[in-house]
């Protein structure tokens, strides 16, 4: 479940950056889940969960670097902890077809 968190850290990164991640977002939430599931079956449960939990202890983690010149460093910390926690929030909803609801997940960047 690490490499699900670390996706939708970078995910986050490259939404800050300007980068249109919508689709490849749909995508890894259904992966996610499917992966969660498989595992659950296999090896207990409790995987979906645990994902979730290591992405809201991520959120609010930002070190700065990955940001576009001139970003006010307080907003991005801002935009990263939003997408993330949506990201979270959409993993505990029951699963939906792929819809606007996901596409809201992304975090526009800046104003140009």
């Amino acid at each position: 479940m690490r490499l699900y968190a670390h996706d939708f850290i970078q995910m986050a990164v490259k939404s800050e950056l300007g980068q249109d991640v919508d689709a490849a977002l749909q995508r890894r939430l259904v992966e996610a889940r499917s992966h969660a599931a498989l595992m659950d079956a296999r090896k207990g449960s409790g995987h979906l969960t645990a994902l979730i939990e290591r992405i809201r202890d991520e959120a609010p983690r930002f070190d700065g670097r990955a940001m576009l010149r001139g970003t006010d460093p307080g907003m991005a910390a801002q935009r990263r902890h939003r997408f993330l926690t949506k990201v979270a929030d959409a993993l505990v909803r029951p699963m939906t077809k792929p819809s606007s609801s996901l596409r809201a997940i992304s975090v526009p960047t800046r104003n140009r």
